[in-house]
């Protein structure tokens, strides 16, 4: 006598086929094997997974991407670079000029102007051109420092290159490096201080202007 047949030793999936031909009936709904929990969530809450950030809203769920946020900071800096920052604006289509101007300023023409003519009635123009000039002078003269800071500390007495060929040359410093580094260090901190005098003057050109309420055109 062969082996009885025993049906709970079949895989679900084709303990269902044998089912449909016997019955006639295949039940679509069934679940096979094991089904994970679902989470339930309340509106206001927030999760995520490897590329998407879900949040819980009343009767939905928003999904984003998980950059979206930082899409939208770049989306919204290349706006105020191309709108003009003055709330009362009455310019219609920003020319090619006024484009340059609100990325160097934050207003157009029509604006700058307007608030030039301002500050000139005020009697404050020349704080706030040497405001201006002296910022511009602060940015430029760190940046210097800091290239002459690297070059101070990646300095070598004597250098190695590869030609083309793949040929090494190289080349050394006539004065010491030491001497050299001596004459960089003298560089940085008369330029430190001429910075901080800078810093000075600017800091009482800006108080000038705050104590007219025109701090806030700078």
């Amino acid at each position: 006598m062969g082996k009885k047949f025993e049906r709970k030793f079949m895989h679900s999936t084709r303990r269902k086929l044998v089912d449909m031909v016997q019955t006639g009936e295949y039940q679509k709904d069934a679940k096979l094997g094991w089904t994970v929990a679902e989470k339930q969530r309340k509106v206001g809450d927030i999760w995520e997974d490897e590329f998407h950030k879900y949040e819980k809203k009343e009767g939905y769920i928003l999904k984003t991407s998980k950059n979206s946020d930082a899409f939208q900071e770049i989306r919204d800096f290349v706006k105020k670079q191309s709108e003009c920052s003055n709330s009362e604006c009455k310019t219609v289509k920003l020319s090619v000029i006024d484009k340059k101007l609100v990325k160097r300023t934050g207003l157009c023409t029509t604006c700058l102007l307007e608030k030039e003519h301002e500050i000139r009635t005020a009697g404050l123009w020349s704080e706030y051109e040497n405001y201006k000039i002296w910022t511009r002078m602060i940015v430029d003269g760190k940046l210097r420092l800091e290239q002459i800071k690297q070059a101070h500390d990646e300095l070598k007495q004597t250098y190695e290159y590869i030609n083309e060929d793949g040929s090494t040359e190289k080349w050394t410093m006539p004065q010491s490096v030491d001497d050299v580094k001596a004459e960089m260090m003298t560089l940085i901190e008369n330029g430190t201080k001429e910075i901080e005098e800078i810093e000075e003057k600017r800091i009482k050109a800006f108080n000038k202007l705050k104590e007219q309420n025109y701090e806030h055109y700078i």
